[in-house]
């Protein structure tokens, strides 16, 4: 006859294995949401960045096919009295957001009387407390 070993029972151990297995699991998928919510704010981050770029520079190129000569410059583009300046900065306030309603905000642009054109736009992402800027500088000469 043989010896065997007496058996041990595991009553139970199959449910706990599940158990465990179904919480890694969870936490995998809550780690994977986490990361996608983080990729979107990433996403809509970067999106402000370039809509500010493009709004910068567009104000620049208006800047090139324009008179100029350092006063037309300066009538037509300095902030906060600038007529072509008004129009731009009601553009900007409407691509980015934080822009209205909050004058510290508002899109900035300086020429020195060597027509050197510095071109700041804010904006203020809703679920943050800060103010991001853009600046942009540009030499506007025949």
């Amino acid at each position: 006859m043989m010896n065997t070993a007496p058996q041990i029972k595991q009553h139970g151990s199959v449910v706990l294995e599940a158990l465990i297995s179904i919480l890694l699991f969870s936490i995998g998928i809550l780690a994977i949401i986490g990361l996608q919510a983080a990729s979107i704010k990433n996403v809509a981050a970067a999106k402000y960045r370039i809509d500010a770029s493009l709004l910068a520079n567009q104000i620049i190129g208006q800047m090139w096919i324009s008179d100029k000569s350092n006063a037309a410059l300066v009538a037509n583009f300095n902030s906060p009295a600038g007529a072509d300046y008004a129009a731009w900065a009601n553009t900007v306030a409407q691509a980015l957001p934080g822009v209205s309603g909050v004058p510290a905000n508002a899109p900035t642009i300086a020429i020195d009387v060597n027509n050197n054109a510095t071109v700041t736009v804010f904006w203020q992402a809703p679920d943050e407390a800060a103010a991001h800027n853009y600046t942009s500088i540009a030499v506007v000469t025949d």
